[in-house]
This record gives C-alpha cells, structure tokens and sequence, in this order.
C-alpha cells in the first residue's frame, strides 16, 4: 500500500513538472517569434529607407544634408551607456581624420586617384575628395528617417514587457552620387 502512494505521488509531481516546463517553452518560443518579428521589421525599414535615399543620391539636382559627427555618448538617467535614454556627444573632431581613412583605404595606392577620367559623371567633390583638406564639407550626403511602431504580442506584454508596442528607428545616410549609384 505504501508503495502505490510513493508511485502516485511520483507521478502527480511529474504532471506539474511537466506543465511548468510546457508553460517555459511556450514563453520561450513566443519570445523567439517576437523577437524575430522586430528583427524583420527592422530590416524591412531600413531597405525602404536605403531604397529612398538611393533615389534622392541619384537625382543629380538632389539638396545634401549634413551628418553630425557622434563622438561618443552620454550616459542617460540610468547611468549605463549604450542604452536608450543615451544622448549622443556631437563633435566634429575626429570627423577629417575618418573620411582621410576611407579615403586612403578606397584605392591601392594613392597615385591610382589620377585614373579617374574626366569625363566621368561623379560629382567633383567625390573626385577632389583624396585632395581636400575638409572632406567632411566636400563629402555631400543625403539623408532618410523613420520609426515604425511593431505591436507586442499579449503573451508577452502580460509576462514581460508592459507595452502595447515597441518602436524600432533606422537612419540611413547616403552620399550624392550625381545620378550614377
């Protein structure tokens, strides 16, 4: 008699166990879906956003916006950086010394900047580029930017995240290529 309670008991606790673990992988597998859904809805907003910026950087008659330099970022109320409350230090700085780089990595050698042909169609400051002593004022880009709001799952909003949605920004700069892309 004593060992029908031992087993009943055993599997009375299985059951439970069982339960709470279907209810884990539930949670889990709802968590990996939504995040995924943020990941693809990200994405999608950022090819639209390249899609548009490509067609302003096409336009030979196209206005150029000027990108801010972030230097680094300043800690928000909680203390932590890189986080969302962050606000970004804006500097100019460092901004020459990068467009040098890029500039010097674009070609093998420097003497390979004097095959650029003259009746190429780049703009001239994309050709002058290497010579210019402020590159961040030669360099002219264009600019596109938008939030989307992606609804988060009930599941999750009642376990985990008390919002009703999650907004996701993308920011995409582009330089003026004159008409050619």
């Amino acid at each position: 008699m004593k060992n029908k309670t031992h087993r009943f008991r055993n599997r009375g606790q299985a059951s439970i166990e069982l339960a709470v673990a279907i209810v884990l992988m539930l949670i889990i597998v709802t968590g990996i879906i939504h995040v995924n859904r943020m990941a693809r809805a990200s994405l999608f907003l950022h090819s639209v956003l390249r899609g548009k910026a490509g067609v302003k950087a096409m336009n030979p008659g196209a206005m150029s916006a000027t990108a801010e330099y972030i230097s680094n970022w300043d800690a928000g109320a909680d203390g932590i950086k890189y986080t969302a409350d962050d606000q970004p230090i804006k500097s100019s700085v460092n901004q020459s010394a990068t467009f040098t780089a890029l500039s010097q990595y674009s070609v093998n050698s420097p003497n390979d900047w004097q095959y650029v042909s003259d009746h190429t169609q780049l703009p001239v400051s994309m050709i002058q580029l290497h010579n210019s002593s402020f590159m961040s004022t030669a360099v002219e880009l264009t600019h596109e930017k938008e939030r989307l709001y992606v609804p988060v799952d009930s599941v999750i909003r009642q376990l985990v995240y008390d919002k009703e949605d999650i907004a996701i920004e993308e920011e995409v700069w582009m330089p003026l290529m004159g008409g050619l892309y």
